[in-house]
């Protein structure tokens, strides 16, 4: 049936169950090798990337690549200077052997950060030491150890908590659900943690106590080992940078193991530019990084680690720094920031920051003595947080949007941002290379056939088509994405077999052949779970989403280009009329199918039912209750979906039904309205149901072309 296509028959006799794939491929484990193998082609693994930037010159000219990727990621407000930090002192207390004392100050517009600085206790003008917490509370022993070694050996130190987790700083801050979002605004996670940080020396600087002249040391653990190299990279003030227990290949922990790292791990493109950990620790040379591991680290890997050290190290030489660079491994250390750890990075830092040969104190566990938590609190406020900020920037990109007219764009400048946004550049297959074509089975008066639809040679794309056995020359079609599954809207009578006029003998011209497929991630292309997916916050969609948006091709964007992939197969059959395609989908499905029409431009009809509203509606309600792979990085820079629905309308019939909000609620008509104003304006129809009106027969309705007046 498909005339120009690559085809290849099933073995007939076959059970006949509805799922395509089964007993041919593993298919709950597409998207997980589809994203997995991309990111391994951009990191180079294996005997390409030892062999890469063998003279100072190569590096040069990707280190400067490296550099504009990350902080093309980070939002312009991060590098502005001169911020005002609004500081006030909440306490201070006279310990035996040091003294501390908690403040706040901000470091973006109303995000407080709550400090603790570790002063030795003779009074005097001592070096700056940053100390970012990990993912937990400032108060434990592990943060509180390293910090106070610090302050025994001369240094002026401080610490906070970062956002969510068990410190001051958890309301709406959880950086799995609130952080992640971020990516839609491009405040994602990582800003904040690394905002922290920078205010941090800005803080340290208006000290009369700190002497700031030779510049910042700056090391924390595991979470707050990322944002010390992260901050180091950003910021030439830190002069030494000891990173503890934070680090593995990417090969190791996230693509092999599949274990659902923090957003923060993960910039938008960064994998895409081919950035490994041991590429960040380069980023901070020519100035002295020490990497400090446990060698019985449950999280991350020692021989990783070393290995990682080993790649930065090769750059460290190339470009004459050898001695700048070093490892320290705690033979009897886990995951943790040990006083043994803590005393090293004094050794060093007394080298380079005081430029003496000094040795540190030999402390011992024993020697640093528990601060009671109530003594280390700060008190900031909550009203500022990761929740509020997105919506806020959602509210102010929406209005530069409509300033610059982003629902007046033409077609062609909107279908450049959409496909920038999904990852999609012009030496990417928009296309199929070939089908497999099961026996049709005839089913009263109508046929219903499996089609394996492949895109890039080896991603599958599951389908089912349906169409009246008898029907001769073209028909129209409908391309349906359902984010339960092509079969869920066929079954047992289901609107979709009411569109074909399943179980009705004689046929009408405008009954379409339909083909509905799952899409990545759906249906049967459900990714398998992960053996970390134990742990609560481990889930496989999220990591492959993560991982995906790193690689600058989200999971939407394989969605995207999966359902262009079957418009192009539906083109070319010849008992189709490709005149009169239409697109339509439910749920995230219908965000594809929404996408895909912007690209293509040929659609007769989109269909959207039960859609997300708009991407501002995730940052407007928390929790949001959305699958996470419907993220699309800095989409709310450049369009939402009433956008693309305007755009649309302009050549194409559109009609949204029932949108809904973040917490998968009916959308009020009044916001509807308002919403989707402009592609009102344009034609579109906006269908806010009575809750006795099922949007499936109106979508039936749609299909056929009997739209009731009563809900026109």
């Amino acid at each position: 049936m498909g005339k120009g296509c690559i085809c290849k028959k099933w073995v007939e006799g076959e059970i006949y169950i509805m799922k395509v794939l089964s007993g041919m491929y593993c298919a709950e484990m597409q998207l997980q090798h589809e994203v997995v193998s991309c990111c391994r082609k951009a990191l180079q693994y294996g005997i390409v990337r030892p062999n890469l930037n063998r003279t100072a010159e190569d590096w040069k000219v990707l280190r400067e690549k490296y550099m504009n990727t990350i902080k093309d990621a980070f939002p312009g407000i991060l590098f502005e200077k001169n911020k005002p930090l609004n500081c006030r002192v909440i306490s201070s207390y006279e310990l035996e052997d040091c003294n501390i004392e908690n403040v706040v100050f901000e470091s973006l517009p109303g995000w407080e950060v709550n400090g603790t600085v570790y002063l030795p206790k003779k009074p005097g003008r001592y070096p700056g030491v940053i100390c970012p917490t990990g993912h937990s509370s400032k108060t434990y022993r592990n943060y509180q150890r390293s910090a106070r070694t610090f302050a025994r050996n001369g240094y002026a130190a401080i610490s906070f908590d970062p956002p969510g987790c068990s410190g001051e700083k958890q309301l709406l801050n959880d950086h799995f659900t609130n952080g992640a979002l971020g990516y839609l605004t491009g405040l994602w996670s990582m800003t904040h943690f690394v905002a922290d940080a920078l205010s941090a020396m800005d803080y340290m600087e208006t000290r009369g106590d700190v002497d700031a002249g030779a510049g910042f040391t700056m090391t924390g653990v595991s979470g707050g080992g990322l944002t010390s190299i992260f901050a180091s990279i950003l910021d030439e003030r830190v002069k030494f940078c000891a990173p503890v227990c934070c680090l593995s290949e990417h090969e190791k922990i996230h693509l092999k193991d599949l274990y659902t790292s923090c957003p923060e791990q993960f910039g938008h493109g960064f994998i895409k530019a081919g950035m490994d950990y041991s590429d960040y620790l380069c980023l901070i040379a020519p100035r002295p990084c020490l990497v400090v591991a446990g060698k019985q680290d449950e999280v991350f890997d020692v021989k990783s680690t070393m290995r990682l050290f080993e790649d930065a190290a090769r750059i460290y030489k190339v470009t004459g720094n050898s001695e700048k660079i070093g490892l320290f491994i705690d033979e009897g250390a886990a995951h943790a920031y040990t006083v043994k750890m803590a005393n090293e990075a004094a050794g060093w830092m007394n080298r380079i920051i005081k430029g003496s040969d000094l040795p540190a104190l030999e402390l011992k566990e024993e020697d640093i003595k528990d601060i009671e938590p109530e003594k280390l609190k700060c008190h900031p406020s909550e009203n500022i947080n990761m929740f509020t900020m997105n919506r806020d920037e959602a509210v102010r990109l929406k209005s530069i949007r409509m300033s610059f007219g982003a629902a007046g764009k033409t077609s062609g400048e909107l279908c450049m941002d959409v496909k920038s946004c999904l990852g999609i550049t012009d030496d990417v297959s928009m296309g199929f290379s070939g089908v497999n074509e099961q026996k049709p089975q005839l089913r009263w008066f109508h046929s219903i056939q499996k089609l394996d639809i492949q895109r890039d040679g080896d991603i599958h794309i599951p389908g089912l088509f349906m169409k009246r056995a008898s029907r001769k020359g073209k028909s129209p079609a409908l391309l349906f994405i359902d984010e339960s599954g092509k079969w869920e809207g066929f079954k047992q009578n289901g609107f979709l077999a009411r569109a074909v006029r399943f179980l009705e003998e004689e046929p009408c011209d405008i009954e379409p052949i339909i083909l509905s497929i799952d899409v990545s991630g759906f249906g049967e292309l459900e990714p398998e779970p992960a053996a970390y997916d134990l742990a609560g916050w481990n889930d496989i969609e999220r990591i492959l989403t993560y991982l995906s948006i790193a690689d600058g091709e989200p999971v939407m964007g394989l969605r995207v280009r999966d359902v262009l992939a079957a418009l192009a197969y539906l083109e070319k059959c010849e008992d189709v009329d490709a005149r009169r395609i239409m697109v339509g989908g439910r749920g995230i499905g219908a965000i594809a199918a929404l996408h895909a029409a912007s690209i293509w431009g040929r659609a007769s009809k989109v269909i959207c039912m039960d859609m997300l509203s708009h991407y501002g509606a995730l940052t407007e309600n928390f929790p949001y209750t959305w699958r996470q792979s419907i993220l699309i990085p800095d989409i709310l820079k450049y369009y939402d979906l009433p956008d693309l629905a305007g755009c649309l309308s302009g050549s194409t019939a559109v009609h949204i039904i029932n949108p809904l909000d973040g917490k998968h609620s009916k959308t009020v008509e009044c916001v509807a309205e308002e919403l989707y104003e402009e592609a009102i304006k344009r034609g579109m129809r906006l269908h806010c149901l009575a809750d006795d009106i099922k949007p499936e027969q109106l979508f039936t309705d749609i299909v056929l072309e009997r739209l009731p007046a009563a809900v026109s």
